[in-house]
């Protein structure tokens, strides 16, 4: 149920949480899954017993252990156990740890002698998001890719959260998400970033006559001049290409957000106008 201040819309508008609050809530949700016994096939396998003997029916999934598979994972021998290390952690750390945790959590049904993951890595996912979105410009550990992702913009969460229009393949969406999910990856950099903006102009480069067409029906321009308004970006501003001719001085970080939220729209605002002028 919604309670008092939530029923009556007087909660804060913002709360956000430092680094260090994020490591201590982290370890909260840790240690709730741990004492249920959800990480149990992760870190020593599953074990049954027989007239007294006990014997190993499931290998851990982080073998040969936690450990070393902790010190494989992030080049660092200090990062485990975790109830001894969790205050120490980096942000990178941290993050890449909860990606761990997310993938192996698990519970072994000793009935029906099978793993079960789906249930336990949504209760997890759950947990950890209700206290991602609080820290910095708000992060969620995505369900499908089970990667940690900044945020989207509320621009380009509004066009993402609507429904996918129907006419883009199978093949598009996926380009579109896996852009998606390139671009606000905890730890995307530019050379990424940028990546994700070409698979966006992928997208569009098999559409552009089409596109022209389309959109020079609804407004009286020379059909080009929305052509070169759209592709000019990819092509001069050091996006897929990489020579003299190129603008590079500009501010990426600000930039590359717009030209995400700008190419996501032009392929959506594509579909759509072809739905509607087949209805």
């Amino acid at each position: 149920m919604e309670y008092y201040m939530k029923r009556n819309n007087l909660l804060p508008n913002e709360l956000n949480i430092e680094l260090d609050e994020l490591k201590s809530f982290f370890y909260q949700i840790y240690n709730f899954f741990y004492e249920k016994e959800y990480f149990e096939l992760a870190f020593n396998g599953v074990y049954e017993s027989n007239y007294g003997n006990a014997y190993l029916v499931e290998e851990p999934t982080m073998k040969p252990s936690p450990q070393i598979y902790f010190m494989n994972q992030l080049n660092d021998s200090d990062c485990f156990p975790i109830n001894r290390q969790y205050m120490y952690y980096a942000e990178e750390q941290l993050f890449t740890i909860i990606e761990m945790l997310n993938a192996h959590i698990a519970i072994y049904d000793h009935t029906s002698r099978k793993t079960v993951k789906k249930e336990p890595q949504k209760e997890f996912n759950e947990y950890i998001n209700s206290i991602l979105k609080l820290y910095k410009n708000g992060y969620y550990l995505d369900t499908l890719s089970g990667c940690i992702m900044e945020m989207p913009n509320e621009s380009l969460e509004k066009m993402l959260s609507d429904e996918v229009p129907s006419n883009m393949s199978n093949n598009e969406v996926e380009q579109l998400k896996t852009s998606v999910s390139m671009f606000y990856r905890f730890n995307a950099n530019q050379e990424t970033k940028k990546k994700a903006i070409n698979i966006l102009a992928d997208i569009l480069e098999p559409l552009r006559d089409e596109l022209k067409d389309l959109l020079n029906e609804k407004y009286d321009v020379n059909k080009n001049e929305h052509d070169k308004l759209i592709f000019d970006i990819v092509n001069n501003f050091n996006i897929r290409h990489n020579n003299k001719k190129q603008s590079t001085e500009y501010d990426k970080e600000v930039w590359y957000d717009w030209m995400m939220q700008y190419y996501t729209s032009v392929i959506l605002a594509y579909y759509k106008l072809k739905l509607n002028k087949s209805s």
